[in-house]
């Protein structure tokens, strides 16, 4: 009789483990254990901060975090692209960097695409926001209308569904094409999700590692791909001051789930690992960038392809109806923990 009542006296605190808010238009997931999460709905639905306790202390991974200041330099966070990763310019249409000029072509007509695509720049509806005993969640959508059709001539609707367990974050896209769309339904995904480096003050930026199984590199002429491949591996860690500054490294030839893992020399490991429902043929799944001396660096994790919209090459295809499903996961691990001392099987 006194166990039941102990297991009852604890219920409440058990529940207390997650907690999911709504502060300021902001949503704030917490797992009391380890990690709390933020995401923008006003900005794309992005996940503008992800805090982790290491060795005592409470650690800002994100690049700017929840900061929308006007900045001159990147503005980090972790913006979703879709439906188009990068830029893309049909024939005729001479590449810029700055995107000018960026639009595809389907039955006749241009379509004007921005780079990354369109969905980053709108206002995300909050579908709910829920914490029991074993999670936090938060669930947004967007959906097509007159003004997206402006890019973009299809019916649609994506949702965006965030869950904290178990000091762990995953992130799942879900597209559905509408049934009253007359052809197939074709686009990229990816998230530009940057870390701010290091992790750990004091820690020099220069000096983390990078670990992923890619077998390939995509090659560009400046950021449109060629069409060649070549060898590039990086299944051994690599510091990233070895690694181009502010140039992007698009890697594919992944077997199974994709994963990249940074590590902080001060022991803080944080790995991303995506996988998706069906995957096109010709496709980057990590388009990794930034500046490590300047203290940013992205995994970016994608489904895609520079100029994919023009090529063909990394798109996703949905018939009218159709569902298609992307899985993230984010999670850390200390590697001064005795059970944590090498990174476990991906």
């Amino acid at each position: 009789m006194r166990a039941a009542l102990i297991f009852l006296l604890a219920l409440p605190l058990a529940a207390q483990r997650y907690t999911a808010i709504e502060p300021r238009g902001f949503i704030e997931l917490g797992d009391n254990d380890g990690m709390r999460v933020t995401i923008s709905p006003a900005h794309g639905a992005e996940l503008c901060g992800v805090e982790v306790r290491f060795r005592g202390r409470w650690r800002q991974l994100i690049h700017r975090a929840c900061d929308y200041t006007p900045t001159s330099g990147w503005a980090g966070r972790a913006p979703w692209l879709w439906p188009a990763t990068a830029r893309n310019f049909p024939a005729g249409v001479p590449p810029t960097e700055d995107a000018a000029g960026s639009s595809y072509d389907y039955r006749g007509k241009r379509y004007p695409m921005p780079i990354h695509g369109f969905a980053r720049d709108h206002a995300w509806k909050v579908e709910s926001v829920h914490a029991g005993p074993a999670s936090a969640r938060a669930v947004l959508s967007l959906a097509d209308t007159p003004g997206t059709r402006r890019f973009y001539p299809f019916g649609w609707r994506v949702e965006i569904e965030y869950t904290l367990a178990q000091r762990e974050l995953s992130m799942e896209m879900r597209v559905r094409a509408s049934g009253r769309n007359s052809d197939a339904m074709f686009f990229s995904a990816g998230n530009h999700i940057t870390f701010q480096l290091p992790f750990v003050e004091g820690s020099n930026p220069a000096a983390v590692t990078l670990q992923s199984p890619s077998t390939i590199e995509y090659v560009k002429n400046g950021f449109m791909p060629t069409g060649a491949k070549r060898r590039y591996s990086l299944d051994r860690p690599v510091e990233l001051s070895t690694l181009p500054r502010a140039q992007a490294v698009t890697l594919g030839g992944y077997r199974g789930d994709a994963w990249m893992t940074l590590t902080d020399p001060a022991g803080l490991a944080v790995t991303m690992t995506h996988h998706a429902s069906s995957l096109p043929e010709e496709v980057c799944l990590f388009n990794m960038w930034g500046d490590a001396a300047a203290g940013y660096f992205s995994p970016e994790p994608w489904v895609g392809l520079q100029n994919s919209l023009v090529s063909g090459n990394g798109l996703v295809t949905l018939e009218p109806g159709g569902e298609w499903i992307w899985r993230l996961r984010l999670s850390t691990l200390d590697l001064e923990t005795p059970a944590h001392r090498a990174l476990p099987a991906q």
